[in-house]
C-alpha cells in the first residue's frame, strides 16, 4: 500500500480488531502513521471463522518494499541470483550486502551466478541457488568443451618444416631420443638423402643399441620432460628398450607427464581408465583425461568423445564433436559424419562442414618431401 508517496505495511487484524473497525497503518521504522474508521466495512467471506480453525487470524498485506540506494540506483532483493560474469553485480545474493573496502564479495566457483559476502551466506542460500548453479555449471563446462581445441597443439607440428604432421602421428613421424622431438617423415627422408644420419633437429649421432637411447631419454626424464616421461611410459608399456613391462610405472609416468603439459600423455591415459588397459575400470576417470586432451586440440580424443556421445544416443552432441575432429584432420570422425548425414542425423550444413574443414585439415599437412617418403616407405615395405 501507497501513503503519501511511501510504502507502508499494513499490520494484520484479528476478528476481535475487525469487529472494533480500526486498523494501525506503520512505516518501515514501525511507528504508526495514522488510524481510521472503518465504519460500515463488512468482514469478507474470507475472515470468517470456520470450525477447526484457529480462533485467531492474521491477515499481512505486504505492498512492495523497495529502498534506493543514496545514488538513486535500486537496490537488489536478498535471496536472488545475480550474474556477475560482467562484474557489475556487486551485492550480496542472500543478505544483499553491498562490496566495499570492509566486505569483501566472491564469487560462486562453480556456476559465477552469484556473489557472497562470506561462507554463512553461501550456506544459507545454497539450498535455493543449487539448481541453478549445477544448471549454469553444465552450461559453462559445455561451453569451454565445445569452445576450446579447436586447432592441433604445438606438438603436432614438425619442428623443421614447422607444417601439421598428418593423423596418426605414430605412423608419420619418428621421434628423436637425444631431444624428445618428434620430425615428420618428410623431414627425416630429405635429410637422409643428404647423407645426414644424425638427429635431423639437433644434430645428435644417433645411438645405435637400446643401452645408450635408454640412457638418453633418462637424462631427459630427470629435467622432468613432459614428452620423455611419455615416450618411457609407452616403452614400459610395449617393453621397449629392453625394459619389462610395468604398467603401474607407466601410470606414473604418464600421470607426471599430463601435469606437466603432455597432450598424448592425457589421451592415453584417457584410453587407460576408460577401457581398463593395466589400471581398474573407472569411465568416469577416462572420460575427464578425454575432455581434457580434447580442450587441447587432440582430434584423436575428441573422436572418442563422439562414440562416448553416439553411444549415450546424444547425437547433437556426438555430430559436434565429430565435426570438430573432422576439421582437425581426422579421417574416421569425417567418414562417420557422412554415415550420419546418410541416416538423417547429421544436417547437409553439418556434412558439408565437415567435408570443407577435413580437406582443408589434410591439405595443410602435405609437402613434395614427405610425398616422397610416403613413396619410398611404401616401396621398401614391398621389397
Amino acid at each position: 500500500l501507497r501513503r503519501g508517496g511511501q510504502n507502508v505495511l499494513c499490520k494484520g487484524l484479528s476478528e476481535t480488531e475487525a469487529s472494533a473497525s480500526h486498523a494501525v497503518f506503520v512505516g518501515r521504522g514501525g511507528a504508526p502513521i495514522s488510524q481510521r474508521s472503518w465504519e460500515g466495512w463488512q468482514q469478507p467471506s474470507w475472515l470468517e471463522k470456520k470450525p477447526g480453525e484457529q480462533q485467531r487470524r492474521r491477515c499481512f498485506v505486504i505492498a512492495t518494499r523497495r529502498s534506493r540506494r543514496s545514488d538513486g540506483e535500486a537496490s537488489t532483493p536478498a535471496m536472488s541470483c545475480i550474474a556477475v560474469d560482467d562484474g557489475s553485480a556487486g551485492v550480496c545474493a542472500n543478505c544483499g550486502k553491498h562490496g566495499s573496502d570492509t566486505v569483501k564479495l566472491k564469487n560462486c566457483t562453480a556456476c559465477r551466478l552469484v556473489k557472497y559476502c562470506g561462507v554463512d551466506c553461501q550456506r544459507a542460500h545454497r539450498k535455493q541457488h543449487k539448481k541453478a548453479c549445477k544448471q549454469r555449471a553444465a552450461e559453462l563446462k559445455d561451453e569451454r568443451l565445445y569452445s576450446q581445441g579447436l586447432e592441433r597443439p604445438e606438438g603436432d607440428f614438425c619442428p623443421i618444416c614447422t607444417l601439421p604432421i598428418p593423423l596418426r602421428m605414430v605412423e608419420n613421424s619418428v621421434t628423436s631420443v637425444c631431444c624428445m622431438k618428434r620430425i615428420c617423415n618428410g623431414c627425416h627422408y630429405a635429410a637422409w638423402k643428404r647423407g645426414m644420419l644424425d638427429c635431423a633437429f639437433c644434430r645428435t649421432p644417433t645411438p645405435h643399441n637400446d643401452a645408450d637411447k635408454l640412457a638418453m631419454v633418462q637424462a631427459r626424464v630427470a629435467k622432468k620432460d613432459p614428452d620423455a616421461m611419455f615416450f618411457l611410459g609407452q616403452k614400459y608399456y610395449y617393453s621397449g628398450l629392453g625394459l619389462p613391462k610395468d604398467t603401474q610405472k607407466v601410470i606414473e609416468l604418464w600421470t607426471e607427464s599430463a601435469e606437466l603439459g603432455s597432450v598424448e600423455a592425457l589421451y592415453n591415459l584417457g584410453v587407460a581408465y576408460y577401457h581398463a588397459n593395466g589400471v581398474q575400470e573407472d569411465k568416469a576417470k577416462g572420460l575427464q583425461f578425454y575432455e581434457k586432451a580434447a580442450m587441447q586440440g587432440c582430434g584423436l580424443s575428441r573422436h572418442n568423445l563422439g562414440c562416448i556421445e553416439e553411444r549415450k544416443g546424444n547425437h547433437d552432441c556426438a555430430v559436434r564433436h565429430y565435426l570438430i575432429s573432422a576439421t582437425l584432420g581426422h579421417r574416421n570422425s569425417f567418414e562417420t559424419i557422412k554415415d550420419l548425414f546418410m541416416d538423417g542425423i547429421a544436417t547437409k550444413e553439418q556434412y558439408t562442414e565437415a567435408l570443407k574443414g577435413y580437406q582443408d585439415a589434410v591439405e595443410e599437412t602435405k609437402s613434395h618431401d614427405r610425398d616422397e617418403a610416403k613413396i619410398a616407405l611404401e616401396f621398401g615395405s614391398k621389397r
